[in-house]
């Protein structure tokens, strides 16, 4: 590329259906992680990209001191934990992240990369969520449910008693709000990447095992399809026909459940993250006549214990937490990388 040929700049962010061209979004912070295409505008001036890589790469090296100015930072694609960025992230979240906001975190998490389709690769990690906090199965990660306004109860594998603790449950997004301000202040950073930060760190202030995500992940402009998510009424084969099409294992969507061992759903303490989900789920409390042993889980949950493809990762995870706590750990990286899109120079 020679001196005087005019070049335009333009930020490309990935949607579910591809790249859209557009400027800086409504309701999205120009983001440091949007890709910037260098569009000569004379095409007789322009170097072909299928070129050989030498060129191409010297081209790139050439007009980067030139564009910083103009669009701000340049993006990186797929950003290793223990850069400045991630550590920003990880530093903010920490400030208003608590035990007792932990579980609607991470459940913001998975009703994020849920509703991913490994058929046509739509959904996805991709922020689509903050468009669909309205809809009936993300019920609860929008409205603010004030102190003393619902009752979680607990059951402890090791005995028969039943303990009940008041808990004020957060409004999941404005706590994540309050952080992503922050960091915008300094590095822009995608919603994406925000909660799937979020949710790691999550899991680990609960006591579950230190989980590190790569970074760079665009935020969609829509929302994602609806009825992505596995409902609560799956039985077994349904859940496993769910995750499959989502491209985990049974053995992950096992590990995967295991997040429901912290919050409202009965198994162990809300505030713990560790294997008493799958030691409560042996012992089938929900079985009994009435009370509240059950009401601990959902039926989704009561199913897994009914299927012998279920059932032995059950027993494995029950017997062995640092068994669990790898499982799931690998899973989780792999549930927030579902679908992603990043940017690329």
């Amino acid at each position: 590329m020679r001196l005087g040929v005019s070049v335009s700049v333009r930020c490309s962010i990935g949607t579910a259906s591809g790249n859209t061209q557009t400027d800086y979004p409504a309701k999205f912070q120009r983001s440091s992680f949007s890709t910037a295409n260098f569009l000569p505008d004379n095409a007789s001036s322009a170097v072909s990209i299928s070129s050989s890589s030498s060129r191409r790469g010297l081209i790139r090296i050439a007009t980067l001191p030139c564009l910083l100015p103009l669009i701000g930072c340049l993006p990186a694609n797929a950003m290793q934990p223990g850069s400045k960025e991630y550590l920003l992230i990880k530093e903010e979240v920490r400030k208003v992240l608590s035990k007792g906001k932990a579980a609607g975190v991470l459940r913001l998490v998975f009703h994020d990369a849920g509703t991913f389709d490994i058929d046509d690769s739509t959904g996805g990690m991709n922020g689509s969520i903050v468009y669909e906090l309205e809809r009936p199965e993300n019920a609860g990660l929008k409205k603010s449910v004030k102190a003393c306004s619902v009752s979680l109860f607990s059951h402890s594998p090791s005995t028969t008693s039943i303990s009940i603790t008041i808990w004020r449950i957060p409004h999941d997004s404005e706590v994540l709000q309050k952080a992503k301000t922050q960091i915008d202040a300094i590095q822009p950073v995608s919603w994406a990447d925000m909660i799937a930060v979020a949710g790691a760190e999550a899991v680990e202030v609960c006591g579950g095992p230190p989980i590190q995500v790569s970074l760079g992940r665009l935020d969609t402009l829509v929302p994602d399809p609806e009825g992505r998510l596995p409902e609560e009424s799956l039985n077994a084969s349904g859940l496993k026909k769910c995750f499959q099409s989502k491209g985990f294992s049974t053995q992950e969507l096992v590990a995967l459940s295991g997040a429901h061992t912290i919050g409202s759903k009965g198994f162990g303490s809300p505030i713990s993250f560790d294997n008493s989900y799958y030691k409560v789920l042996l012992e089938k409390p929900w079985t009994s006549s009435g009370g509240m042993p059950s009401m601990i889980g959902l039926p989704s949950d009561h199913a897994l214990v009914e299927d012998d493809e279920c059932l032995r990762w059950i027993k494995k995870y029950a017997d062995s937490e640092n068994l669990f706590f790898e499982d799931f750990k690998n899973a989780y990286v792999k549930l927030v990388n579902s679908g992603v899109r990043r940017n690329s120079l």
